[in-house]
């Protein structure tokens, strides 16, 4: 198994406000694994490297990942592979940039429509070189409507819209998929 991670706004939880100790052992306040939805299950996520890429906008410091013995531990099959456990210490703090995000998509191995929510979510976070290594490698006039449908369901965050205007790479990226599929 590759490395497991977690993507975070420093210490603190963007799903929450958890605020997690570094190189502890962190307890999650609510767990229930036979919940039937994510906000019931409690607990931490986190996922190995090959699957990050599409989590990158959870935060901008990226943490290796350590499950404790004692810890429960459940595995959640979607778009792509995701864990939690109601213990976890997280260690090694990098701070995500253009370049570890371009690392991330080069070793990654989601499903191929999760690449075009994750061309979303690195245009939203302005990793230019990995949006644009995305839209090169994985969008063509083949595929182009279903890559609008994922972009267009992220940016507009159920409608929210808060993902339109960022940054210009949001804008640029978007001018650029209208392009092909005009093509």
């Amino acid at each position: 198994m590759n490395k497991l991670v977690k993507v975070m706004d420093e210490l603190n939880s963007n799903a929450g406000d958890f605020k997690y100790k570094l190189n502890e052992v962190n307890i999650a306040n609510n767990w229930n694994p036979t919940a039937n939805s994510g906000k019931d299950f409690g607990g931490f996520n986190y996922c190995s490297e090959d699957c990050i890429l599409r989590w990158l906008h959870r935060g901008n410091v990226i943490y290796d990942v350590e499950i404790p013995k004692d810890a429960e531990n459940i595995k959640i099959e979607g778009a792509t592979t995701i864990y939690r456990t109601n213990k976890i210490i997280i260690k090694n703090p990098r701070k995500v940039d253009d370049d570890l995000a371009l690392y991330f998509y080069k070793i990654s191995n989601i499903p191929e429509k999760s690449y075009y929510k994750a061309l979303g979510v690195v245009s939203i976070m302005n990793y230019t070189k990995t949006a644009h290594e995305i839209l090169k490698d994985k969008v063509n006039k083949e595929n182009i409507n279903e890559v609008l449908d994922e972009w267009n369901n992220f940016i507009s965050h159920d409608g929210k819209n808060d993902r339109k205007n960022i940054c210009s790479l949001v804008d640029k990226i978007e001018r650029k998929l209208y392009k092909i599929k005009e093509c």
